[in-house]
């Protein structure tokens, strides 16, 4: 499995990167602080799942760029906002593979999506109403 972490460079970031190598077997991670890293990750390289502090500078312009390129491309997005990534829920749901943890939360949680991503789903979707449960 191979996963993108992009988050603020320094310890954090370090940590996430060590404890999912460690916990998830035959998985690589990268790593990217600037929308100029993530263009150059996404031209060299494809990814499981990628993973987004959503709270760092040019966030959501890393996840923009993202869905330009791989519009299916397997998001988490870590964040402390009550806002989705994308102001449609219907389109995200429809079109993308975007899921939520709010910050902070254990790593166990993140290693835990990501390695049943597809078997989450979106908890602020409601499929009978096909609107944001209120």
């Amino acid at each position: 499995m191979k996963i993108l972490i992009i988050d603020q460079s320094g310890f954090q970031l370090q940590t996430r990167k060590v404890l999912i190598e460690d916990t998830i077997e035959r998985c690589s991670v990268e790593t990217a602080s600037t929308l100029g890293e993530v263009f150059i990750a996404f031209q060299k390289d494809k990814y499981d799942v990628v993973i987004v502090d959503h709270g760092i500078e040019n966030g959501q312009q890393c996840v923009d760029h993202i869905l330009q390129i791989v519009p299916d491309q397997p998001i988490l997005v870590v964040s402390d906002a009550i806002h989705c990534v994308l102001s449609r829920c219907e389109d995200c749901v429809r079109n993308h593979a975007i899921r939520r943890l709010f910050n902070p939360t254990p790593i166990k949680n993140i290693v835990r999506m990501v390695e049943g991503f597809k078997n989450y789903r979106c908890d602020h979707y409601d499929v009978e109403t096909d609107k944001i449960k209120g």
